[in-house]
């Protein structure tokens, strides 16, 4: 059956690449050596030499990606990397095809840089070769041919045998809050009239009893079959703003062995896959949930405008996970898929009382901390008034634009977020 797979994935490769690249705005250089890189594959058939240039192009071409502030970094060189990581993908396969090599070491290369290129590349001019496509077929080669393969002990678990004690909403230190209305499963017009025009939170229940990821997500092989090959970028850390805080690339496997089975020792930080489109990166995990029909509200009552899709990202954690209070421009529903959070909130009008970080780059962030408040330092925080919502499994909770909020996951946590305008 993989080998089906596989000359699917070839089928997408394009015959010509470097044609599809704005040369006039990349180095010739490099674009030579990605030429070669291709011509040594199919014309020679010298796949170490044709692999030993490409991977000198993915090399040189991170290290432009990874070089001042990623909003910044023009389109053509994110071409170039998913041009690059095509070939590189090509030449695994046909060493696949031709046993050079194990096979399953040969496709978890193929997938990591099947998922790099969809982390740092760009659509190519003819946007007929899709990477998202491409690695969700190698993914299930990959979960074929090693299926048999798993480590009994690894297999047998699910999230239900891993989950440690949780926290309770009693035991969170600080700020307490006034308690946020529910409703179960109000119409359309009921939630914009009360909650969306009005721009008031609210916690929806009743809403995805529907999806299928309630049941599913909640497995620990299913999330490993789905998505366990799949590279994605974990933030390590109490929280993105505190001085220890990183990102590291890992599989999505290696990231519930080592902080979700295992939980958090002491020296070990707290990994978060937060804020990350793993739904579009992974679609088979797309079709376990649905989109609430509340997305489609729009602020805009213009006839023909262009409305912007959804923003929908994962938020997969351990207990203890904090975002820390902020705000974001957008509506957001945040669904809660597995475990429990406890979400306190602030009216926009309350900003001045919480203290934002001066500057662009966090001035949506507060320096406040509600779980360890310094009057002292803050003294108007005192005088906030504060909500809180305990979000727990199969329940939303509507957070308005602009509406500052602290997160906390209260045991092993999924979340998806729903941003719209």
């Amino acid at each position: 059956m993989e080998e089906n797979v596989l000359n699917e994935v070839r089928k997408l490769v394009p015959q010509n690449i470097t044609h599809l690249l704005p040369a006039e705005d990349l180095d010739s250089a490099v674009l030579f050596l990605l030429q070669y890189s291709q011509d040594r594959m199919t014309k020679d058939g010298n796949y170490a030499e044709a692999l030993k240039a490409v991977e000198a192009v993915l090399e040189i071409t991170w290290e432009e990606l990874n070089t001042g502030h990623w909003s910044k970094v023009p389109p053509a060189p994110r071409q170039l990397y998913t041009a690059a990581a095509i070939i590189k993908i090509d030449i695994l396969l046909r060493n696949y095809q031709h046993e050079h090599g194990n096979k399953v070491e040969l496709l978890k290369s193929a997938v990591k840089t099947a998922d790099l290129g969809i982390l740092l590349g760009a659509v190519l001019s003819n946007g007929d070769c899709s990477m998202t496509r491409i690695a969700s077929l190698l993914s299930h080669a990959l979960s074929t041919i090693s299926s048999g393969s798993v480590p009994q002990q690894e297999a047998s678990q699910s999230s239900n045998d891993t989950q440690h004690s949780s926290l309770t909403i009693e035991s969170i230190p600080g700020v307490k809050g006034h308690t946020i209305k529910s409703l179960e499963k109000p119409s359309l017009e009921q939630f914009r009239a009360a909650h969306f025009g009005t721009r008031i939170p609210v916690k929806l229940t009743g809403c995805m009893s529907h999806w299928p990821a309630l049941l599913l997500w909640k497995d620990l092989n299913y999330l490993r079959k789905v998505a366990g090959a799949r590279t994605v970028p974990i933030e390590l850390g109490a929280h993105y703003v505190h001085p220890t805080w990183s990102q590291k690339l890992m599989t999505v496997g290696e990231f519930i062995a080592a902080h979700i089975v295992k939980q958090m020792g002491e020296n070990t930080p707290i990994g978060y896959l937060a804020q990350h489109p793993l739904l579009e990166q992974v679609p088979e995990l797309m079709s376990d949930i649905c989109e609430p029909e509340y997305c489609c509200l729009s602020d805009n009552l213009d006839e023909g405008v262009a409305v912007d899709e959804t923003d929908i990202n994962a938020w997969f954690g351990p207990k203890g996970t904090v975002s820390p209070l902020h705000h974001d421009p957008k509506h957001n529903l945040l669904a809660q898929v597995v475990g429990e959070k406890r979400i306190l909130l602030y009216h926009p009008d309350e900003t001045g009382k919480l203290y934002p970080h001066e500057g662009s780059l966090l001035n949506n962030t507060a320096q406040v901390n509600p779980e360890e408040p310094d009057y002292g330092t803050f003294p108007n925080y005192e005088n906030a008034v504060a909500w809180e919502c305990h979000l727990k499994q199969g329940e939303i909770l509507y957070i308005p634009p602009k509406w500052w909020h602290h997160v906390r996951s209260l045991s092993t946590s999924f979340s998806v977020s729903f941003w719209w305008t």
